[in-house]
């Protein structure tokens, strides 16, 4: 991507008519349309830079999707996150785990002789003719809670904003990640969706990043009854847990992808993103 690019994108929030229809946001929005139109979009060249919310208001982490022509993918938190990625490899052995930067930072995160890996996994066969769903990032608007006053320049430089779902309608925002065979450009059935990024990673394949709609589902009940264990968990040491404690669930889709999504742990209601 071109330096204009990047500091045409770094300036822009992904929205409008193309994600939503009803709401109104305070902020200027370029239509993903339009910058398809103008060839910036998708994004051909990584790192790619993304967050959901508004950038005068409450947002995701930032996150950051790499790539290299021998296939591997990767998927990494920018700021309160990045002790873990993802991992995609060509061998078709995925994972989750902490870096091996955290660990070296700090051997307690992880049990003595134990994996650093939260989990690993099979890739899973394509759900389409040359479409691998790969991974999926959830952002319900109820959990957007990074302050403008908590974005630290560096970890915040060239980050594309997208838009998040209006409050309260049953649907969030989801980033998901296709392997393709081929340049095709996957799109949601039902939802609006946008192609963010195109990755070449050799052999003809692509690594795809589609942001798009999506029905909320039981993601408010995995929150809930996950959030629920943490605090038990946490009580039963003996401690007491932060009011603006936040988590992230680590899921398996009914076809064998993975998903992730960030919630408030503790006092939901209100709470912001520490």
């Amino acid at each position: 991507m071109s330096k204009a690019y990047r500091t045409y994108l770094r300036k822009t929030w992904l929205g409008g008519r193309a994600m939503n229809e009803e709401s109104t946001p305070a902020f200027p929005l370029t239509s993903p349309a339009f910058l398809s139109q103008a060839g910036i979009l998708p994004i051909r060249k990584g790192p790619v830079r993304f967050a959901v919310g508004p950038p005068n208001g409450l947002t995701s982490n930032s996150w950051k999707l790499w790539a290299n022509r021998k296939g591997d993918v990767y998927i990494a938190c920018r700021d309160n996150f990045k002790e873990a990625k993802v991992s995609l490899h060509p061998s078709g052995r995925w994972r989750m785990g902490f870096t091996t930067e955290a660990l070296a930072k700090n051997r307690n995160i992880v049990p003595l002789e134990g994996n650093r890996a939260w989990e690993v996994w099979d890739q899973p066969p394509p759900q389409l003719p040359n479409v691998t769903i790969a991974f999926r990032l959830f952002f319900p608007t109820s959990e957007l809670a990074v302050r403008l006053e908590q974005r630290q320049p560096d970890q915040w430089r060239e980050v594309v904003f997208i838009e998040p779902a209006p409050p309260g309608n049953g649907k969030l925002t989801a980033l998901t990640l296709f392997v393709t065979n081929g340049d095709v450009e996957p799109k949601h059935d039902s939802e609006p969706s946008f192609c963010l990024a195109s990755l070449a990673i050799g052999h003809d394949m692509h690594a795809q990043l589609v942001a798009h709609g999506e029905p909320e589902g039981n993601v408010p009940k995995i929150i809930e009854r996950t959030a629920e264990h943490a605090q038990l968990k946490v009580r039963g040491s003996g401690q007491e847990m932060p009011a603006e404690a936040y988590m992230y669930v680590l899921g398996r889709m009914g076809d064998g992808s993975r998903f992730l999504v960030g919630a408030r742990a503790n006092g939901r209601a209100g709470s912001t993103r520490e």
